[in-house]
């Protein structure tokens, strides 16, 4: 069963693959087959109380 899976990590342009655990765990996700989703801090919020 995919799963829809999130991450929040630096620009694509900053980061270094050999160094960056966020990318090696996406690189892993997408060989299993999940949908991968990738957000920059800035683009999250939160509404409400």
């Amino acid at each position: 069963m995919a799963l829809d899976i999130a991450v929040v990590m630096d620009p694509i342009q900053s980061i270094k693959p050999n160094k960056d655990s966020s990318l090696a765990m996406l690189l892993e996700a997408q060989r299993r087959g999940h949908r991968l989703h990738y957000l920059l801090p800035g683009s999250l919020g939160l509404e409400g109380s």
